[in-house]
């Protein structure tokens, strides 16, 4: 079994200790950190391989900018291979990233569908570009970790962190096993995932779940990208 499968194994078992070092177990980087960026679940660190990288997410958590802000605003990778030339666009945290030492890094966006997350750095101590197949790989990675980060932070909240006007106890009704089956079409998760992507539109909106699950079913709702969609309703055409 190759590294990358490997990797990926390990994310889809549910080891949330494994989030962040299946990155560097599989790619030419010293450590990966991930964190939740604003709502629905806040700011945060929630992992990281080393007490570095750790550092490095909370300055971007603390300053409100950063690589995975940019990352995750573009929804699409931002990468800075050598943090001394260039760029103007997050001055306060490239300035404060220089100075833990870092060479380089890569942000991934942390999303499932159109629901964002947050972001996945990994930094570097060199600056050779990562190949094209690495980057592929860095990508799969990150998508198949915004669903651990989506599974663990859904589960606080069920656990005690939840808002009273939200509704995420345990479903029923033909209503949400119906737009369950249409999240796993747009999305192509497994049952398990697309009944967690409903929960936590659920906690995101302040809604209860049959009142999502009524909104998928209306067409109201749809997370798969914009340009998915639109893909999808000329075909319907």
């Amino acid at each position: 079994m190759s590294a990358f499968h490997d990797a990926a194994r390990r994310l889809q078992s549910g080891d949330d200790d494994a989030i962040a070092t299946a990155f560097v177990d599989v790619l030419p980087i010293s450590g990966a950190a991930l964190s939740t960026l604003g709502p629905p679940f806040g700011s945060s660190v929630i992992t990281a391989t080393d007490p570095k990288s750790a550092e490095s997410d909370e300055q971007q958590v603390l300053l409100g900018e950063g690589p995975g802000w940019s990352a995750l605003r573009r929804r699409s990778p931002v990468l800075v291979y050598d943090l001394t030339t260039g760029g103007d666009e997050w001055p306060s945290a490239r300035s404060a990233l220089r100075e833990t030492g870092w060479a380089g890094l890569l942000s991934f966006p942390l999303s499932v569908g159109t629901f964002d997350l947050g972001a996945v750095t990994l930094y570097r101590f060199d600056t050779d570009p990562l190949a094209a197949g690495q980057l592929g790989e860095a990508a799969l990675l990150a998508r198949l970790a915004a669903l651990r980060v989506l599974s663990s932070a859904t589960r606080d909240v069920e656990d005690g962190r939840t808002p009273p006007s939200v509704s995420v106890s345990q479903p029923s009704g033909r209503h949400v096993h119906q737009a369950t089956g249409m999240v796993i079409a747009q999305l192509g998760l497994t049952p398990d995932e697309a009944l967690l992507v409903l929960r936590a539109r659920a906690f995101a909106d302040g809604q209860p779940l049959h009142a999502i699950a009524e909104g998928v079913i209306e067409r109201r709702i749809d997370f798969r990208d914009p340009g998915t969609t639109d893909s999808a309703q000329e075909e319907e055409r």
